[in-house]
């Protein structure tokens, strides 16, 4: 202290500060990790502390320090989730959709024909869709007259209780595969997905029609070859032949714009159904694969035709190509209205290309079906999708419905022999319940 009073004023504040110095770090220190302490409880819970895990039934158990920074616990996707998965997505849009579905009810006179089981409701249900088919024929004839509006009213509602009987059988379980088919996932797929699942889509997607185009061909040449002979042997003055040559034109012009070209096709198909056997087996099997992929997408099938012949006898009209008819009154209401669910719209598109599918998976090309496709097209665009929104639909739809056809493929052949005899649809549907795997 004697030495202190000698010391400068500056010497001695120093000094002192050099003495706290020691007390001033350990305080400091020691409010450090305090601080530290709180951040770390903030940060990691106590259920959640680093070294400790949390544990997921059926997932890999990860460290909960690396939670993240809100300590949310991520669960990791094992090899043996992942192999799970491609088979359990598959069924998860069917399976979601039914769950949100409530339990239907049914007018009495329907549950009371659904409860006589199979045997007793299909012929009901054949009976109410020749009576839709019919007025279907009364609206290809574009009639006008209270006869023809008075059966397209009968139709609707024959059409109507056809649906409610078949929609009945499905709630209890008398029809185990109506719209109960297994979709894959709804997702964007790219061209080298379809290859991996061995889908060429350019061979699918492409029709060539070599079979009508051929004949198409040869008619031609054959009638140049006529009216060249015609003029070689009868020599004939530039007023007939320019006659004979309007005449011919005419005549073609008239069927484009009056009939759309149907009188042409009624000629092509009768033609090449009694020279192509190859061409009846392809139209049959492309019938039957529209028929099923429909019903297995819970789509009613109405009726159906196998030849141009059948149809103008079915319903009176040469604008109306052979092919199945369904009850799609939902769909056609939802189109009037310009709202289409995506479950409508898959369902759609998925039967649009079943007959071209089943082409390419007994054939591996399509050639018939190119109406099909522009239906399809026309479809999308008339929805104002963008080209890569277009993509994304047709690919998930070619996907699904070919992975439906090969696990039904021999469905199919037993239902386009039982077609090509004349079968109803009510027996078209026993076949395809009978035929039924395990697998939907």
């Amino acid at each position: 202290r004697t030495l202190e009073r000698h010391l400068p004023p500056r010497g001695r504040r120093h000094d002192e500060r050099r003495r706290r110095r020691p007390r001033d770090f350990v305080r400091g220190t020691a409010m450090i990790l305090a601080m530290s302490t709180v951040a770390h409880a903030c940060r990691y819970p106590a259920s959640a502390r680093p070294g400790r895990t949390l544990e997921h039934p059926g997932r890999r158990v990860i460290p909960a320090a690396m939670a993240g920074r809100r300590a949310r616990a991520v669960a990791v996707r094992s090899v043996d989730d992942a192999k799970d998965d491609d088979s359990s997505a598959e069924v998860d849009a069917r399976a979601d959709e039914e769950a949100e579905q409530p339990r239907r009810t049914f007018g009495s006179d329907v549950e009371a024909i659904a409860a006589r089981g199979l045997a007793g409701a299909l012929p009901e249900v054949d009976e109410r869709l020749r009576i839709a088919m019919r007025g279907e024929a009364a609206g290809s004839r574009a009639d006008t007259d209270a006869d023809a509006l008075d059966a397209k009213r009968a139709a609707a509602r024959a059409e109507d209780q056809a649906v409610d009987i078949v929609a009945c059988l499905k709630q209890t379980g008398a029809l185990r595969g109506y719209g109960a088919a297994r979709l894959v996932p709804r997702r964007d797929y790219a061209l080298s997905e379809l290859k991996l699942n061995g889908i060429e889509a350019e061979k699918l997607l492409s029709p060539t029609e070599s079979t009508i185009s051929g004949l198409r061909d040869v008619l031609g040449r054959a009638a140049l070859v006529l009216v060249g002979g015609w003029v070689l042997s009868s020599h004939p003055s530039g007023a007939q032949v320019t006659g004979v040559l309007a005449s011919g034109a005419a005549a073609f012009a008239m069927d484009q714009v009056a009939f759309a070209g149907g009188l042409e096709a009624l000629a092509l198909d009768t033609l090449a159904q009694a020279t192509s056997r190859t061409y009846v087996a392809r139209l049959g099997l492309h019938e039957a694969a529209h028929f099923l992929v429909a019903y297995l997408m819970g789509i009613l099938p109405k009726g159906y035709t196998l030849s141009g012949a059948d149809a103008y006898r079915e319903y009176g009209a040469l604008n109306v190509q052979a092919g199945c008819a369904f009850c799609d009154g939902s769909f056609q209401a939802e189109v009037a209205k310009g709202k289409i669910t995506s479950g409508s719209l898959g369902r759609f598109s998925c039967v649009a290309l079943a007959g071209i599918g089943m082409e390419y998976v007994e054939y591996g090309f399509a050639e018939g079906g190119v109406a099909d496709v522009r239906q399809l097209d026309g479809m999308l665009r008339a929805l104002a999708f963008s080209q890569k929104k277009s993509d994304s639909e047709v690919r998930w739809a070619v996907l699904n419905t070919i992975s439906i056809l090969r696990r039904h493929e021999g469905t199919v052949r037993k239902l386009s022999e039982r077609m090509a005899a004349g079968a109803s649809v009510g027996e078209c549907i026993r076949l395809i319940e009978d035929s039924l795997g395990d697998d939907v």
